[in-house]
């Protein structure tokens, strides 16, 4: 609902943006656009898997509304959160201005996390006038927000989006007609084009170019989750737990490499690969593009031991823990980070050992590059604890960090691929 104390705000707004049609404007490095027959973020496309919860704009941006959230789309394999604009006043000819800060929280947080918004300008209510009004008014109000996209629907939408258009043509906008994606509810409409945004149902192949948008419901969450679940997934895989000693296969750890295959791992990035077995039988890294190879199964509470060299000084890699299926795994999750940064003589939030941009390590443990190196890491509920060459490095309760509160408590276990040389071997999980 419009707040009386943001007209000040709001008519000032109104002022400078009267002309923001004919204002000069110059694309950000992460403002989306439409080229070449797709959305395009970053000079790369970008492909909207939305979850649509229409109430999000009237949650506000605190951390604990816009962490779970995105947080459960990433969860399943989606990588946009779509919401209604919402503070419009009675005739729509205001925004309050906590909501236009609002889009523009979300569409940081989603920068960040490799995901993005879709905002739903106007839906299906509301007479003429005010929808009229509302569209130039959103479009005046987020002209500068183009992190975000945008959509329009129900009656009248083709018109409203022109007006919309007119107002703010860089801004991405999916609408019936007249937008740069067109809404439809037909996956053969839609085929397998990037121009499209696919309303209520999933296009003919999820791993496409085709925009959807799902509603806020159980059984979408489902159909990701299973739209998304990789071959290593299903099939049936039993551990070998030859390599492990006597004494851990008594105290109940299970192996999650065989020092053969990868058989139960699955690459992040979709088609891609960037990990083999090499004949010493270690995971080593040979080439980016994957991002990550994936534990196939999920876990939540569990001791995870594992040994890693980082070949080269300032090389880089990690290992991600309860991570999603999809976006950043090391902001929705977390992140054992791994550098070669041996030298260093004071840790911070990026070097080995850390919660990735989180909370810094406590001491500097690692080995000289080219060495092994043996990790321990205990996670149980919000209580992490980790070890790096038998020295304690972190030892947390995650719901005294608020920026690690409210992300996932659950999720796959990855090495990740940064485009570096590194080793893994004797990677081994208990559950706790």
């Amino acid at each position: 609902m419009f707040r009386s104390h943001s007209v000040l705000i709001l008519l000032t707004l109104s002022v400078l943006c009267a002309s923001c049609a004919s204002m000069p404007w110059e694309a950000g490095r992460y403002d989306l656009s439409v080229e070449d027959g797709r959305i395009q973020r970053r000079d790369s496309g970008f492909t909207l898997r939305a979850i649509h919860e229409p109430d999000v704009c009237a949650r506000g941006a605190e951390l604990s509304a816009m962490v779970p959230i995105m947080a459960r789309v990433a969860e399943v394999g989606g990588n946009t959160i779509a919401f209604d604009l919402c503070g419009f006043n009675e005739d729509g000819t205001e925004l309050a201005a906590e909501s236009v800060a609002t889009v523009s929280a979300y569409a940081d947080r989603a920068r960040n996390q490799r995901m993005a918004v879709l905002v739903r300008v106007i839906g299906e209510g509301g007479t003429a006038e005010f929808r009229r009004n509302a569209v130039a008014t959103a479009a005046k109000a987020l002209y500068n927000e183009a992190r975000a996209a945008y959509w329009i629907d129900g009656p009248d939408a083709a018109a409203l989006a022109a007006r919309f258009k007119d107002v703010a043509p860089h801004l991405v906008l999916a609408a019936p007609e007249n937008g740069d994606v067109t809404v439809t509810d037909d996956p053969s409409e839609a085929g397998d084009s990037g121009l499209f945004l696919l309303k209520d149902a999933l296009p003919r192949d999820p791993h496409g170019d085709v925009n959807y948008v799902l509603a806020d419901l159980q059984e979408a969450y489902a159909l990701l989750d299973a739209a998304y679940m990789r071959e290593a997934e299903k099939a049936d895989w039993m551990p070998d737990n030859s390599m492990l000693s006597e004494e851990e296969r008594e105290e109940g750890f299970v192996a999650l490499f065989n020092g053969r295959d990868l058989d139960n791992w699955w690459p992040f990035n979709y088609g891609e690969d960037s990990f083999y077995v090499n004949e010493d039988g270690y995971i080593e890294f040979h080439g980016s593009g994957a991002g990550a190879v994936m534990t196939n199964k999920r876990y939540d509470n569990f001791i995870l031991r594992f040994e890693y060299n980082i070949t080269e000084k300032d090389g880089n890699s990690g290992v991600f823990l309860r991570a999603p299926r999809a976006a950043r795994q090391s902001k929705i999750g977390f992140e054992f980070q791994i550098i070669g940064d041996s030298y260093l003589t004071e840790p911070h939030d990026t070097s080995t050992g850390a919660v990735y941009d989180v909370l810094a390590p406590l001491t500097v443990a690692a080995r000289p590059e080219g060495e092994w190196n043996e990790v321990e890491l205990v996670l149980n509920g919000p209580h992490y604890r980790a070890k790096l060459n038998g020295v304690l490095v972190q030892d947390v309760n995650f719901d005294e960090v608020e920026e690690m509160r409210y992300r996932l408590r659950r999720g796959f276990i990855g090495l990740q691929d940064h485009s570096d040389h590194v080793l893994f071997r004797n990677v081994r999980i208990k559950e706790l």
